[in-house]
């Protein structure tokens, strides 16, 4: 969900890349995961038609009004705090929120 969220993201900006991006994500991402049984096809299909129809929802004006202004907003009074904070959604993205779902899985243990 998350890389065919991404992917879909560029694609909207810019679509020859998005075509390769898609591509690269079907191929090196998806077909991998169901090859090696980590996840059923149709998970796959449900999570990229997730990450497809959040981005795109999400890109709509409407939508991008009415959140990106006041974080916008947010980020220009508040830059060291963002760029923290930026740093780390970026770090969760490339390690896949690992430590998140680790953090979870130790705190259900002990409830």
């Amino acid at each position: 969900m998350l890389w065919m969220g991404v992917a879909t993201g560029v694609l909207l900006v810019w679509r020859g890349i998005g075509v390769l991006a898609i591509t690269y994500t079907v191929l090196f991402i998806c077909v991998p995961r169901a090859y090696l049984g980590f996840h059923y096809p149709t998970d796959l299909l449900v999570g990229a038609a997730l990450g497809i129809g959040i981005a795109y929802v999400m890109t709509r004006d409407a939508i991008r009004v009415r959140y990106a202004t006041p974080a916008l907003r947010w980020i220009e009074r508040y830059p060291g705090p963002s760029a923290m904070l930026a740093f780390i959604l970026c770090l969760e993205l490339v390690t896949q929120f690992d430590e998140l779902r680790k953090l979870a899985s130790g705190v259900l243990k002990h409830l």
